[in-house]
């Protein structure tokens, strides 16, 4: 603790000698930063680097500090005086990594993130789970479609849906009488005690659709041990975070007249009758992923990344993910999403030159 004070009064002195020689070099054109009696600024410097040595106080003090320094006249001088600002901000980093306050990073997200700097290495040992949750008109499918294709992985959906009822080996009359879709509307339109009670069947005691999902759980828990893949929605996320199974976890949204004007165009729709599907679709989802994880569907907190498709598209939000992800891949996927932007860029500029000889044409 002693230490810990002594090396902090330390690093105030230097800030505020800093702060002291940036204001002679530049004369009075500019007022300091660091306003009071020597004693009280280090004092308060000291306190706020053994609690943040990055907190925004000591980080906006530095900021100030650095750009007066930029604009001295003088080279000599900016190069000595940027150079002991860079020195102190090495040594704000050394603190903070030291004292591990502040940081926002969860250890146990970043374990099961195989992106993040602080995972462990992605190996040839590790699979690609990518999870996708979005809002309805998103364009999330469509997206999450095309990575799974570009990365050459497999991509789950109804699919799962499909291979599950096989595993309930429920009656045939029911497998025959409710096809995946209308299974998935019940799942979603499940309210209350009063369905609850009147789906009850056989299958350990369950109702159906909680039976599905529970199946279905397992059977994306196996998957995630063995091979590569995109599942798209499912609650994914949840199941193999409790699993303790590592995945990334993508939620892709978009502003509601931008859904909506999406529906209207794709199913020749009225504004009514497409905000009408575009709530009715969003209740659903919120409805079954709260029923089954406990949380907020679509609460940016529960994800590892949130894309808004309305800034970038479907074709750039797709290359958004690939460019994140890219860098931690094992090295086969590594290469075909290098394959990938290659052909993308390659692609967008002959797009470029072709608009270019239509404006030289006039055309």
């Amino acid at each position: 603790m002693e230490q810990l004070t002594t090396r902090c009064r330390t690093l105030a002195e230097k800030i505020y000698t800093l702060d002291e020689n940036v204001y002679k070099a530049l004369g009075s054109s500019l007022g300091r930063t660091l306003i009071g009696s020597r004693e009280k600024v280090l004092s308060l410097l000291e306190h706020e680097l053994s609690l943040r040595p990055q907190g925004q106080l000591i980080l906006s003090d530095m900021a100030l500090i650095g750009n007066m320094a930029r604009t001295l006249p003088d080279g000599a001088s900016r190069k000595q005086l940027l150079t002991e600002y860079n020195d102190i901000i090495v040594e704000l980093k050394a603190l903070e990594e030291e004292l591990a306050k502040g940081d926002i990073s969860d250890q146990k997200r970043v374990f099961l993130n195989p992106f993040a700097t602080g995972a462990k290495p992605f190996s040839k040992d590790d699979h690609l789970v990518i999870c996708i949750g979005r809002s309805y008109g998103s364009g999330g499918t469509e997206i999450g479609f095309q990575l799974a294709d570009d990365l050459h992985i497999n991509y789950y959906d109804a699919t799962i849906f499909k291979d599950v009822l096989e595993r309930l080996q429920a009656k045939r009359e029911a497998t025959e009488k409710h096809d995946i879709a209308e299974t998935l509307h019940e799942m979603r339109h499940a309210h209350g005690l009063k369905l609850f009670t009147a789906n009850f069947n056989r299958f350990h005691g369950l109702p159906t659709a909680d039976a599905l999902f529970f199946n279905q759980s397992q059977y994306i828990e196996e998957l995630a041990r063995k091979e590569d893949f995109v599942v798209m929605g499912r609650s994914a996320d949840v199941i193999l975070k409790n699993a303790g199974i590592p995945h990334i976890s993508i939620f892709i949204t978009a502003p509601f007249e931008s859904r909506v004007k999406r529906l209207m165009e794709m199913h020749e729709l009225s504004f009514k009758e497409a905000a009408k599907l575009l709530k009715r679709e969003d209740k659903a989802h919120e409805h079954f992923y709260h029923r089954y994880t406990g949380f907020k569907w679509g609460s940016a907190v529960h994800y590892d990344l949130c894309i808004n498709s309305a800034s970038y598209g479907i074709h750039e939000s797709e290359e958004l993910i690939i460019r994140v992800i890219k860098a931690r891949l094992r090295e086969d996927l590594q290469a075909l999403a290098t394959r990938h932007q290659e052909f993308v860029e390659k692609a967008d500029a002959k797009l470029l030159a072709r608009r270019a000889e239509q404006a030289a044409d006039g055309i």
